[in-house]
Parts: C-alpha cells; sequence; structure tokens
C-alpha cells in the first residue's frame, strides 16, 4: 500500500510552528524570513523523519523563489474585484510573475484556508482583500515577516502594506452633496460587520449628518437577510412610514439589490427618493436614471498594491509598512439631483 503523503501542517503540529514557517524553511526562504537556526534545524529533522516528500515546484526553487504570487479577494464576479485582479495580473505578466487567485466571498474560515494553502504551494508574496475574523493568518505571516499587501480594507491595528482609498472622506463628500441639494432625511445603507472601508465610508456620513444638524438614519444587516430587509424598508418608505429622502448605499453589491426591489416597488428616482452607490458598474448606468456613485482609482489600486509586493520581494531585508492612500472621484447623475428650488 502506497505510503501516505506527509503534509506541511502535519510537519507543523509536530514541529509546533506555523505552517507558513514551515513552507519557508522547506522552501529554502529560512533566513529571508529571520527564522532562527534552531527552528529550523528543527523543522528539516521532522522533515526528515516523516519522509516529506517535497512537490516538484518546491524542489526547484533553486533560487529561493517560484515566481508565484497569491491573490485573494472577496468575489471574482464581482466587477470591482475582476477589475483588479485583472491589473494585477498585468503587472505581474510584465514582471515575470504568475498570479494564483481565488475568492474568499467574505468568508474567514475560506480565506485563511486560502491563504495558508497559498503559502504552502511557496508563493513569493501574497496581495489580498481581507474579511472580518481573519486577523490571526494575517498576523501569523506579519511575524514571519512573509510579503503580504493589503487592497481596499485593511486592519486598523496592525501594521501591514495596504492600498486603500480614502473611505471616510468619500463618505463625507457624497453626504455633503446630497446635503446641499436639498436632501435632509439621507439614510445610510451596509451590510452588518465592522469592515474597515464600510466603517470609514459610515464615519464619513456621520461626520457630515453631524456638522449639518441632521439626524443620522442607518440600516445595516446580514447578507443572507439583505433581500428582506431591502424590501422592508423600502415599504415604509414608500407607505411614508420612514421619513427618508435619499439613499446612499456602501457597496455596489449592495446598490444592486436596491435597485431591483426600487423597481419592484414603483418608486420614482430621485422624486421619491434619491440614490448614491459605489463603485459604478452596467447596473448603475442601465437603471433609469443612470445611478450616481463613487468611482475607486481601481487600476491604480492594482498597480500600487503590486509595487508594494515587489519591494517587498526584492528587498534584502524586512521592509517596514507602507499605506498608501488613494482619492476617489465621483460620477454625478439625476438620480442624486437637487430638489426643486436647490441649486
Amino acid at each position: 500500500m502506497p505510503r501516505k503523503k506527509v503534509s506541511i501542517k502535519e510537519i507543523a503540529s509536530a514541529a509546533g510552528v506555523s505552517s507558513a514557517l514551515v513552507s519557508m524553511v522547506l522552501n529554502g526562504k529560512a533566513k529571508q524570513y529571520g527564522i532562527g537556526e534552531e527552528a529550523t534545524q528543527r523543522v528539516l529533522r521532522i522533515a526528515r523523519e516523516m519522509n516529506y516528500q517535497p512537490n516538484i515546484m518546491a524542489r526547484g526553487l533553486r533560487s529561493g523563489k517560484s515566481h508565484l504570487i497569491g491573490l485573494v479577494v472577496a468575489d471574482i464576479a464581482n466587477p470591482f474585484f475582476a477589475k483588479l485582479a485583472r491589473e494585477i495580473e498585468k503587472q505581474a505578466s510584465a514582471n515575470g510573475y504568475t498570479v494564483i487567485y481565488g475568492s474568499s466571498d467574505d468568508n474567514s474560515r475560506r480565506l485563511n484556508s486560502f491563504m495558508q494553502t497559498l503559502v504552502n504551494q511557496g508563493v513569493d508574496g501574497i496581495i489580498a482583500i481581507p474579511c472580518e475574523d481573519t486577523i490571526k493568518v494575517a498576523a501569523e505571516l506579519q511575524e514571519q515577516k512573509f510579503p503580504l499587501v493589503l487592497v481596499d480594507r485593511d486592519y486598523t491595528d496592525m501594521e501591514i502594506s495596504s492600498v486603500l482609498l480614502d473611505n471616510e472622506q468619500a463618505g463625507r463628500q457624497i453626504t455633503d452633496y446630497l446635503i446641499a441639494g436639498g436632501y435632509r432625511h439621507i439614510a445610510f445603507v451596509a451590510y452588518s460587520g465592522d469592515l474597515s472601508h464600510i466603517h470609514g465610508r459610515l464615519v464619513g456620513y456621520q461626520k457630515s449628518m453631524q456638522a449639518h444638524g441632521l439626524t443620522e438614519k442607518i440600516y445595516r444587516f446580514s447578507k443572507e437577510e439583505s433581500q428582506v430587509s431591502i424590501r422592508s424598508f423600502l415599504s415604509a418608505i414608500s407607505l411614508g412610514d420612514e421619513k427618508v429622502d435619499a439613499l446612499i448605499f456602501a457597496n455596489n453589491t449592495l446598490t444592486i439589490e436596491g435597485l431591483y426591489m426600487i423597481r419592484e416597488m414603483r418608486l420614482r428616482v430621485p422624486e421619491d427618493v434619491a440614490l448614491f452607490g459605489f463603485d459604478g458598474g452596467n447596473a448603475f448606468d442601465l437603471f433609469t436614471p443612470p445611478v450616481s456613485y463613487v468611482r475607486q482609482p481601481i487600476t491604480e489600486m492594482g498597480r500600487q498594491a503590486f509595487q508594494l509586493l515587489m519591494k517587498q520581494l526584492e528587498a534584502t531585508e524586512p521592509q517596514p509598512a507602507e499605506k498608501v492612500v488613494l482619492q476617489s472621484s465621483f460620477v454625478y447623475t439625476d438620480s442624486s439631483k437637487s430638489r426643486p428650488g436647490h441649486k
């Protein structure tokens, strides 16, 4: 009977270290990431004792580099992440790298598992869009000085290189714009949770409403209950039970869900309720009227993320974390035009 192949995870368990550390040692990257001699020798000894057989790719890493990078997005079917992935792939190809990517579906277990798989496969670095409850795997990689760049979202309490939108500024600017157009009962609609980019947009909205002495209206709910919840509060608006004259949807997926419900309920835009979203897309343009939105510099985000990763990959010693904050632009349409009597 063939002997069962020993996994990196089994070696890590026997050595009392992380799978990421084992992968770095077995891929010849111990010195590069500052792994001590004692830990290195323990891992190598246990690997020999367990008769570990590296894969062909690992055996070929004579230079210590695979020229593979991992990319973890929330949902590759989402146009925002698809365009981001395409730009990173373009940058990688131009620099002799191949991208291995997958989707987490904003599920922490899937993200943790996929990132660990990427490390075990010997990628040189990872670009990731984090989701909630994934700080442990990021902290583990950071501790091992593994090249990692976060995009669109970050962990506010950790020093990890990242490329972000100035979300607070964007949230405040679109709220200011709606207020200047005569809207006073503006609601912010978001999924529940505390992802950094949504938090920033919410804070910007709150600061604008507070600065103008207006009452905040915040609707938050899980993805699983979003359709029921959106239908519920839009029905209340339609019946006059909820006094809302403008809606800010916190991301493009939520905006699209809202557009379906608004059409279903025959709410007039902007006469009954004005709309503003994030990221844009075909659905935004095909809706009547087209929907106003915050346009993120996706191409620049991808380019900057790859450059930050390359800095780490080309350095001879660990690099300090860098945070690149980009500014958004705005697409204004009739979905958020000024109310009668306001310019």
